[in-house]
């Protein structure tokens, strides 16, 4: 605890830098069922073309998008096996970038699936991001793209007066902040339902009106775990910036237990519910860091501690 207030304190006292837009660490790129044995989909990381795709095996693998031979975009080209095979000249790449009976490697990414989602490891040291317990049940939905920039979004995740405006939830109890600098920013806080709609009157019946929440954001991915005193829920919630704002890829968890599948279908409900009041608010928005909320400035220190990505020279301020 000692160690983190020195590493906060000194953190706070730096000079103002740019919030990186593309940190190095863990991003989500796809769901699982959504690349089955033989299929492939192609990824941009800042200007870094990637295509990610899963063998005839079930392996995942991840690839420099243009051929090591004569540069052809392996997007054009089909997986074969245990391969991604180059549609020009056939050359075929393994997971590890070795070229079949060729000399030449291909770039690889190290890739990892966690609750559904795959995750590509986009440099740095960071540790994956892990929500829930080992045994949890998933469900995910599919990406939504939003007109907002992820700084936007992790930050309205940390942003407690919108919990009374937005959600019609009220603090119990003050939020407890701290971080790990470069690597996670974390907060606990316990709410109870204000609002009257379908899902508040739920969560309200399910957690006797005491929700306990902690957050945790690992750069462009935020991981959420509630306690409803009977049971635990999770999600974890990764964002793939884009041309045209963010993609936002969602995977709910609950505790294995009776009527699995109903609760696992009504926690990822509640969730949803959720985020699609936050995103009908922050589509479009132009972040202000400048804000007299001493939360959100801890919030915004721990961004500017991110390593940037030495290939991507723009940055927000």
């Amino acid at each position: 605890m000692n160690d983190t207030r020195e590493r906060l304190a000194a953190v706070t006292e730096l000079p103002r830098q740019p919030l990186p837009d593309w940190p190095l660490g863990w991003y989500a790129v796809a769901r699982s069922r959504d690349l089955r044995p033989g299929q492939l989909q192609r990824v941009t990381l800042a200007q870094q073309e990637i295509v990610v795709f899963r063998t005839a095996s079930g392996a995942l693998g991840a690839l420099d998008a243009h051929c090591p031979h004569m540069g052809a975009h392996l997007g054009l080209g089909r997986v074969r096996g245990e391969h991604l095979e180059c549609g020009l000249h056939c050359w075929r790449i393994g997971v590890d970038g070795r070229v079949f009976t060729q000399d030449k490697r291909a770039r690889a990414w190290t890739l990892r699936e966690r609750s559904g989602l795959v995750l590509l490891d986009y440099g740095g040291d960071r540790t994956l991001p892990v929500a829930g317990e080992p045994d949890f049940l998933w469900s995910n939905t599919p990406p939504i793209d939003v007109a907002a920039h992820w700084h936007a979004l992790t930050t309205n995740a940390f942003d407690m007066p919108h919990l009374t405006t937005v959600h019609q939830r009220e603090l119990v109890e003050p939020p407890k902040v701290s971080f790990d600098a470069g690597r996670h920013f974390e907060m606990y806080y316990v709410t109870r339902v204000r609002g009257r709609g379908p899902s508040d009157r739920v969560m309200k019946w399910l957690s006797g009106n005491r929700i306990q929440a902690r957050m945790q954001c690992h750069g462009p991915m935020v991981v959420v775990e509630t306690d409803l005193g009977f049971t635990r829920t999770a999600a974890m919630i990764g964002m793939l910036p884009t041309a045209q704002g963010t993609r936002l890829f969602g995977a709910f968890g609950i505790r294995p237990g009776p009527f699995g599948a109903l609760r696992l279908a009504l926690t990822r409900w509640l969730f949803a519910a959720f985020l699609k009041r936050d995103l009908g608010f922050v589509e479009g928005m132009r972040l202000r860091t400048d804000v007299d909320d001493a939360i959100l400035q801890k919030f915004f220190d721990y961004l500017r501690t991110l390593r940037a990505h030495p290939a991507v020279r723009h940055e927000r301020g």
